[in-house]
């Protein structure tokens, strides 16, 4: 995930010329279908900053989520 968005950003900056909505909204429709993909949809962010910051707070959420589940599981063993 956040490979994908320094992607993005990296080609957002190759052309400044295009609008930020625009460049929200491919990279909204550029994530695979799933739980971050539709809060996106549903609480769309104004500006690449607010967006950036989403995707900060989602892959942090996602990497404490399989720290935990690594957790879990090696303690079953």
């Amino acid at each position: 995930m956040r490979d994908y968005f320094q992607r993005f950003v990296q080609t957002k900056a190759k052309a400044p010329s295009v609008l930020e909505e625009v460049a929200i909204e491919a990279t909204i429709k550029g994530l695979r279908i799933r739980p971050f993909a539709a809060h996106l949809a549903r609480e769309k962010p104004t500006s690449m900053h607010e967006l950036y910051h989403e995707f900060e707070k989602y892959c942090k959420s996602d990497n404490d989520f399989h720290k935990r589940l690594e957790e879990q599981n090696s303690q079953k063993k």
